[in-house]
């Protein structure tokens, strides 16, 4: 029975290994894959009806707020991801999606691309508004800072590029069409431009700065806006994270008036004019917000049925949010579980290694002697056992150099897995580079200052280059296959790859895993596992030298010990060194303790 335990105990780790590598795959899905059910966004008002997105449907309500029909964006073709929704007509909304523009037809459940000249398809955020009879399209291409003007042919039913207006954009988000001037959200200009056509043919500008005292620090950039009856502007303006934005009313002339207070959690992310109300859609917290023209809030919009989803899927998403944190802790708290299985499994006595001697009390006899022949053995193994103990106990002459190689293949599975991890570390990185290489365009890198054309590349050459280590790693393993370790009985001298090492015997350190010659360290074991023959290396080169010191704790290498003793000047001053370090960090933290702790008692006098 005593056999079984410790199996029963590796058996539970292999399982505990296994879940872990599942919760770290499932930690790895949920990065790579959509941030989960999107809230209430992209409002459009189409007749009488106001039509939104949330929750992975197209929703449209009436004027009392109640829902009408609703439309998953699956069955459309669409992805969850949206960046612009308006109606031309009762049954037909003009989408950007998957960094193209379409056509839908919602009663036919039919969505066409559009082909516009000069839009690339990488991934990036554009605003699209038609016009009512569909014969002028413009896109606010914001990662390129420009705003692109189509116009239908009225013989080929194409849309052709007719201007680009990119002179002094910067990151251009929402526009309206004002009589004869299309506004612009100029986000990181901070301002509302105006475009008008002059006499001329040439475009003339009119900037509108958004700056007002009332604003909450960093709010400076404004991206979307809708016009009230009375002429009057009202602006979404952002911070850098573009997140809890403030609303900002400004007068007919474009001058800030006056910033309407919003709750600190608010992250409104659209408003439209519905019905004499403003309309502000909130998708991080699942909310429709009603505001009168006088900038009084209102009730929630939406009816009972729309209000229940919105608490279904805000939790739906909150729990997503946690899921992070959830595997990550669950993680750590496996390895803990794993690190006891360990322990009783006996891999950790494994990792360690045995004692290079036996202990007198712990083991009489010498490890290199046979084991003792019992009756019950065979003639054959009688003289196998005889023949192994008059091998062992020949003397070895003083003076006579014997040599112990490293056993060839003895670290090849390590540098196979090596290998495999390092290819897939590469395919992560790669896949986070595709990931994060829009967020070099999408925003800058200084207020107003693009980012440097060559910084994406610079940054994707700096996160390849952990990837050399792997390699030295490899080749290091590679080395260790060939040491070549010597004595004469006096001094000793290791090779590993292109490093000589030598020393007076009584200056080396031996313990369970390295061989300590002066500043140099060569490995005996990795993790417990041998590199020698180890009867070998006992009897040729252990046994030879008893004037050498050995360290025989299972977990303290001596290395610290050996290099103030052994080491010269030099592994003094690395001793020394490390203590310092060692010190400064303790001093750092109980410092950060001590101001957090006066930070905590000041703010409860305030």
């Amino acid at each position: 029975m005593a056999s079984q335990a410790p199996s029963g105990y590796r058996w539970g780790l292999r399982a505990v290994i296994a879940l872990q590598c599942l919760l770290i795959l499932a930690f790895v899905y949920r990065g790579v894959s959509a941030p989960g059910p999107f809230g209430p966004r992209l409002p459009a008002v189409q007749g009488e009806t106001l039509w939104l997105e949330s929750h992975g449907s197209f929703h449209q309500f009436d004027a009392a707020g109640k829902r009408l029909q609703q439309i998953p964006l699956a069955a459309l073709k669409l992805s969850d991801s949206p960046t612009s929704l308006q109606f031309t007509q009762e049954q037909v909304a003009w989408v950007h999606d998957d960094s193209r523009v379409h056509r839908c037809d919602l009663r036919q459940r039919l969505c066409l691309p559009v082909e516009l000249a000069e839009l690339d398809s990488r991934r990036g955020y554009r605003w699209v508004r038609v016009s009512d009879d569909e014969s002028e399209i413009v896109v606010s291409d914001a990662s390129h800072h420009r705003v692109l003007v189509y116009r239908r042919d009225a013989i080929t039913d194409r849309y052709a590029l007719a201007r680009t207006e990119a002179q002094g954009m910067r990151f251009p988000n929402q526009t309206l069409q004002v009589k004869d001037a299309m506004w612009v959200a100029n986000t990181n200009r901070h301002e509302i431009l105006q475009l008008r056509t002059g006499p001329d043919g040439k475009t003339v500008r009119q900037q509108h700065p958004i700056a007002h005292p009332d604003l909450r620090p960093g709010r400076t950039f404004p991206f979307a806006m809708a016009q009230d009856p009375r002429g009057q502007l009202w602006v979404l303006v952002a911070g850098t994270s573009m997140q809890n934005a403030d609303l900002l009313l400004m007068n007919p002339q474009l001058q800030p008036d006056r910033v309407i207070p919003l709750a600190a959690k608010q992250d409104p992310n659209a408003i439209t004019l519905f019905q004499q109300h403003m309309l502000l859609t909130d998708m991080s917290n699942f909310l429709v917000r009603r505001l009168d023209l006088h900038g009084r809030v209102l009730g929630p919009f939406g009816d009972a049925a729309f209000q229940a989803e919105l608490a279904t899927a805000r939790n739906q998403a909150t729990w997503s949010r946690r899921m992070p944190a959830l595997l990550l802790g669950s993680v750590a708290v496996l390895m803990l579980v794993a690190l006891w299985l360990a322990w009783k499994a006996g891999e950790l006595r494994q990792l360690r290694g045995a004692a290079w001697r036996a202990e007198p009390e712990d083991s009489p006899q010498d490890e290199t002697a046979p084991a003792p022949v019992f009756a019950t053995t065979t003639t054959a193994a009688k003289d196998a056992a005889a023949a192994a103990f008059a091998g062992a106990t020949l003397p070895i002459p003083p003076g006579r150099v014997t040599m112990v190689k490293a056993l060839p293949g003895s670290t090849r599975t390590r540098r196979r897995l090596l290998l495999a991890t390092s290819a897939l570390a590469l395919l992560v990185m790669s896949a986070l580079l595709y990931w994060i290489w829009p967020m070099f365009y999408q925003h800058d890198c200084a207020p107003g200052a693009a980012c440097p054309a060559w910084l994406p590349y610079g940054l994707a050459v700096l996160a390849l280059v952990p990837m050399i280590l792997p390699m030295v790693l490899w080749r290091r393993l590679k080395a260790l296959e060939n040491i070549r370790i010597g004595t004469d009985g006096q001094q000793v001298q290791a090779r590993v790859g292109n490093r000589r090492y030598q020393a007076p015997a009584h200056q080396v350190t031996c313990t369970r895993q390295q061989l300590l010659i002066g500043l140099g360290v060569v490995p005996l074991r990795l993790n417990g596992e041998a590199l020698f023959d180890e009867a070998l290396l006992r009897r040729d080169f252990i046994h030879r030298l008893p004037q050498m010191q050995m360290h025989n704790s299972p977990w303290s290498a001596g290395l610290l010990g050996h290099w103030w003793k052994n080491g010269g000047w030099q592994g003094r001053a690395i001793v020394i060194g490390f203590g310092a370090l060692f010190a400064l960090l303790a001093w750092l933290l109980v410092g950060l303790l001590v101001l957090r702790g006066l930070f905590f008692w000041l703010t409860t006098l305030v």
